[in-house]
């Protein structure tokens, strides 16, 4: 992972800037504030599939609030995890135990994601939301900033 993206997560936290994680992007902001990744040692996560596994959203996060959902279908091809989550929280869960969201309520949006929402936004309305829903938080951010 390169040191860079790992500070850009970090700048966003400290400055409570908008960002969503996607795969690599989560492990960068669970580093970011101070967790670990670890490697997974099976590969059931690792297809190619369109729909692979549900996962479940704790209905009191952010990330429940912006899907609208507490379980849905994901697509999974990864291969590294979190071991820790540092200042972040997991608040999505696959069945077998990965964790696939981490955020932190108390910033404006610092989501990350395990899973691969831009290959699915398009045929599934709850991987959209989480697109929507970012776009959203970072116009109203910016509009607060600029007044």
């Amino acid at each position: 992972m390169d040191e860079y993206e790992c500070f850009i997560a970090k700048y966003c936290y400290e400055y409570d800037i908008p960002i969503l994680g996607i795969c690599a992007g989560k492990h960068n902001m669970v580093r970011a504030v101070g967790g670990s990744i670890g490697k997974l040692e099976n590969d059931n996560h690792n297809k190619e599939d369109k729909y692979v596994h549900s996962i479940k959203i704790e209905k009191n996060s952010k990330s429940y609030q912006l899907i609208g959902k507490e379980e849905v279908e994901v697509n999974s091809r990864h291969v590294r995890y979190s071991l820790n989550t540092g200042k972040a929280s997991v608040v999505g869960v696959s069945l077998d135990g990965v964790d696939e969201i981490i955020e932190d309520a108390a910033k404006t949006f610092y989501i990350g994601v395990q899973f691969h929402p831009e290959n699915l936004y398009k045929i599934d309305m709850y991987m959209n939301n989480i697109f929507v829903n970012f776009i959203e938080t970072c116009l109203q951010s910016k509009n607060r900033k600029t007044k």
